[in-house]
This record gives C-alpha cells, structure tokens and sequence, in this order.
C-alpha cells in the first residue's frame, strides 16, 4: 500500500459510508428517546433493536448503541486507511444489519441497504484494482 492507495477518492468515499452509517444511526436513537416516529433509512437496526428491546434502561442501551457506532467509526477510520479487512468487517456486519429490516419487510431499508453495500463494495474493488497495479503507475494514478 502507498500513499495514492489511502488518498483514492473511490476508496475515501467509501469508507465515509461507514461514517454516514454511525451518524445517522445516532440521529435515530436520539429520535428515537425524543419520541418521534421519524427515522433515516441508511441507519442500523441494530440500534433500533437494542432501543427498543432495552427502551426501559436506557444506559445498556446506550452503552450497546455507543459500542455499535464505535465500531462503525472505527471502520471508516480504517478503511480510509485503505484497510481491506475492515472494508469486509464493516460490510459483513451491515449485510447481516439489512437482514433485520429484511425480517421487518421494511422494503424501503432494505433498498438503501443494498445500495449501501454497493459503495462500500465499489471501495473494495478499487483497492483491489490499485494492489494489482505496479507501484510506479500506483504512483502515478
């Protein structure tokens, strides 16, 4: 790996998507304690799980959500690193995410979550692509 690996836009732009996932699924907890019925598409159900199956003690479900959105942080960090590993971490666990909403038939979750996994995927090929390349034309591109 060389520094035109971590700088590639491709593959920046898909390890932001784990940061967009952290976010907004923290937009949606704090909705969700505040009452409102309204929620982002692209976030966890995991943190909607965990609030609601702990909706009566607040700190494990806050301390479980703080543990889910720090690991999602933490992939983006990685990944715009360049990390492989935490590319196929990070999509595993978002993959078997989009299989709760699939369980939920909440259809509309689902298509962000596809289209999600796509980006995120698009960052995998790319590194994939430039590990193939020789490093002088790695440098170069």
């Amino acid at each position: 790996m060389n520094s035109s690996t971590t700088s590639d836009p491709i593959v920046l732009s898909a390890a932001r998507w784990f940061w967009w996932i952290a976010g907004l699924s923290l937009v949606n907890t704090v909705l969700f304690y505040a009452g409102s019925d309204t929620s982002f598409v692209v976030g966890l159900g995991m943190t909607t799980l965990v609030s609601v199956i702990f909706e009566s003690n607040v700190a494990v479900a806050m301390s479980l959500v703080a543990l889910t959105l720090g690991f999602y942080f933490l992939m983006g960090l990685f990944a715009q690193r360049a990390k492989a590993w935490a590319f196929y971490l990070g999509l595993a666990l978002y993959a078997l995410d989009a299989l709760l909403y699939v369980r939920l038939d909440a259809w509309m979750s689902v298509a962000f979550h596809a289209y999600a996994i796509f980006c995120i995927a698009k960052g995998i090929l790319r590194l994939r692509q430039l590990d193939q390349m020789p490093a002088a034309a790695n440098d170069a591109a």
